[in-house]
């Protein structure tokens, strides 16, 4: 998609808002996006939007929420995000005169399978990259532990304290203040689950200011997880028992991003994180901190 065609289509979500009357904030309650987010879309400002997965998902979401066919408005072109250009081999006149860029709404089916190829064969990469990843860390963990086992020997040694060193702690036990309270447990509340983003969000108040522990247990063959806040990349690995990753204080948001959905176990601030119940390869969730 070129910059003048991202511009027009900025410009064209922003026309059919205003000529619903609706305003950031009904169009963020329809869809669930953040207003930041659905404004930086008007103003062709992708740069803050957290990753190049979420640009068509959010311009289809904003389409529809205003009554403009998301299809009719993307078609085959790509965020600018992504690419800046934009191949016009296919450019067509439509019955109004004006030559477009984009699908021609009539291809050959030599054209359809032209198109498919190089899907086919990422699909193919991707999942001969899994398999090999797999295997390896299948075969490195089951090594760990059998030279792990060969050499572990416990020694156990026990001390029996005097009369005088126990009369001592009874007594300092005795004298010392009662026990604070301990700080309330966080509480995650009730998640949203956007199935069109692949998404299960979380939205806190007021724990942007704070530091957070994500806590990921790997299981059966298990996941590859890839956490960001905003644009840092706190880890991107296969997972296959337990990972711990501390979310820095001044954090907006944190997105958690996982393939094999079904062997991840997830906690935030040691509170259970509800992921997806069903089986799925891919899936994100996204805990807003100060929402």
């Amino acid at each position: 998609m070129s910059e003048t065609l991202t511009n027009q289509m900025g410009e064209q979500l922003k026309a059919a808002r205003l000529a619903k009357n609706l305003s950031l904030d009904d169009v963020q309650a329809a869809t669930k996006i953040q207003a930041r987010y659905l404004e930086a879309i008007e103003n062709n400002n992708l740069s803050i939007l957290p990753g190049d997965f979420y640009v068509r998902a959010f311009i289809r979401q904003y389409a529809i929420a205003v009554g403009l066919n998301p299809d009719d408005l993307l078609g085959e072109t790509t965020p600018p995000s992504i690419s800046r250009s934009r191949d016009l081999s296919r450019a067509h006149r439509d019955n109004d005169g004006v030559v477009r860029a984009g699908t021609n709404p009539n291809p050959s089916p030599r054209s359809k399978f032209s198109d498919m190829l190089p899907t086919v064969w990422l699909v193919l990469l991707i999942m001969v990259v899994l398999v090999a990843v797999w295997f390896a860390m299948t075969h490195l963990t089951s090594g760990n532990q059998q030279s792990s086992d060969g050499g572990n020997v416990s020694v156990s040694t026990s001390t029996i304290p005097s009369s005088s060193s126990s009369n001592s702690s009874a007594s300092q036990s005795t004298a010392k203040k009662p026990a604070e309270k301990p700080a309330p447990k966080l509480d995650l509340g009730t998640p949203e689950q956007n199935t069109a983003l692949q998404t299960t969000v979380y939205n806190l108040k007021g724990q942007d200011t704070k530091e957070h522990t994500i806590k990921i247990t790997g299981q059966g063959a298990g996941t590859n997880v890839k956490v960001t806040a905003g644009t840092a990349v706190l880890t991107n690995e296969m997972v296959t028992a337990d990972k711990t990753i501390t979310v820095p204080a001044g954090t907006a948001a944190v997105n958690v991003q996982f393939t094999n959905v079904t062997n991840a176990v997830m906690t935030f601030d040691d509170q259970k994180v509800t992921v997806i119940g069903s089986a799925t390869p891919f899936w994100n969730v996204l805990i807003n901190l100060n929402k």
